[in-house]
C-alpha cells in the first residue's frame, strides 16, 4: 500500500492511498499524521519481528563467539542515523 501525504487547500493534510484511489485521511494536522504513521510503523516492525520469530533462525557457531564478547562488555548501541533520504533522525 503506498500513502502520499498532500496538502490541502485550508492548510490541513490529507492522505492519498494508491490502493483505493481515494483520500484515506483528510483534514488533518501534522501531528495525527504522525501519529498514524506511527502506529503503522509499529505494526509493521511487530509483525516482521513475529515472522522472525516464527523461523527460530540459530545464531550461526561463528558468531557465538561474538554473543560471548557482548555478554562480557555490554551490547552496543547503534548510533542515530538519518532516516532514508529525508534528513529526519529519529
Amino acid at each position: 500500500m503506498a500513502w502520499r501525504i498532500e496538502k490541502q487547500a485550508n492548510g490541513k493534510f490529507a492522505i492519498w492511498s494508491t490502493r483505493v484511489q481515494d483520500y484515506v485521511v483528510i483534514d488533518a494536522d501534522a501531528a495525527a499524521i504522525e501519529e498514524l504513521y506511527a502506529e503503522k510503523g509499529r505494526k509493521v516492525y511487530v509483525a516482521s519481528a513475529k515472522a522472525q520469530l516464527a523461523k527460530e533462525t540459530p545464531v550461526p557457531a561463528e558468531h557465538e563467539a561474538l554473543i560471548a564478547k557482548s555478554r562480557e562488555r555490554g551490547t552496543p548501541v547503534e548510533p542515530e542515523e538519518k532516516i532514508g533520504n529525508t534528513g529526519f533522525t529519529l
